[in-house]
């Protein structure tokens, strides 16, 4: 089956999100997992979560089904947050297979480089490592 050209549907079910080298979701089929947060875009900071957060996509298109932490599972429809995770709990196995699946392939393929780092300590950490090596000379 050829997506390119029209002729089939993908074989692909997953998407992967990164935030720089840290996995940060991944959409399988029309559920997606989150393992961290980004609340202020992506400029802000990332918050880990102890779980990822779950979604489905095609029920909640805009993800604004309350995560587990900020809002009342009260406020949100009756308790909607819990029932969804006691009936979807099994996904989570099926995320670990497929992030497991995902690493086994950084094995045969290793990433060639670190990605970009923009943020003033990295930059601070290289001056005061080039100033130890001017130093020593």
């Amino acid at each position: 089956m050829d997506v390119l050209t029209g002729r089939g549907p993908s074989e692909r079910h997953e998407v992967w999100y990164f935030g720089g080298p840290h996995l940060g979701a991944v959409r399988i089929d029309d559920f997606k997992f989150q393992f961290f947060q980004q609340p202020w875009g992506w400029p802000g900071e990332k918050i880990t979560t102890d779980m990822p957060t779950i979604v489905n996509l095609r029920q909640d298109s805009f993800e604004r089904t309350p995560s587990i932490r900020g809002e009342s599972f009260n406020d949100a429809g009756g308790g909607y947050t819990n029932e969804f995770f006691g009936r979807e709990f099994w996904r989570f196995v099926m995320v670990q297979q497929y992030v497991l699946r995902l690493a086994q392939t950084a094995i045969e393929y290793p990433p060639m480089q670190a990605p970009a780092s923009f943020n003033l300590d990295a930059i601070k950490t290289e001056i005061q490592e080039k100033i130890k090596e001017h130093e020593g000379q």
